[in-house]
């Protein structure tokens, strides 16, 4: 979660713990969901942001879709960012960065699918 804080231009503490404001929903749609990915439960991702488990589906779908093309192409330039602040060793023998590697492949193959249904 280092590397989604470093990246994030917003705390979430007080008043960005509650808001609706677009910008930051989007950004704690991408911290909920890098939390999910690093192998965390749902309910535990969610508890970092006072959210439950259905918002943490709800962000994951928004990503998701963001991926293909639908909804917040925003999402997609706020992971990028983050995954631009991460340090490169992220693969390594535990098996909880090499399921967080894998999530960020499964990301990738997402966006790559996005731009090239773009070009058409």
């Amino acid at each position: 979660m280092i590397d989604f804080y470093n990246a994030c231009p917003f705390v979430f503490e007080g008043e960005f713990i509650d808001t609706r404001k677009r910008e930051v929903v989007l950004w704690r749609s991408v911290g909920v969901v890098w939390k999910w990915l690093g192998g965390s439960s749902l309910a535990e991702a969610g508890k970092e942001f006072h959210r439950d488990h259905a918002n943490v589906i709800h962000s994951i779908k928004a990503v998701i879709n963001a991926y293909e093309g639908y909804g917040h192409p925003e999402i997609v330039d706020n992971i990028e960012l983050v995954k631009s602040k991460m340090p490169m060793n992220y693969y390594s023998d535990d098996d909880l960065w090499v399921n967080y590697a894998k999530n960020l492949v499964r990301l990738d193959q997402l966006y790559a699918k996005r731009v090239k249904l773009a070009q058409i």
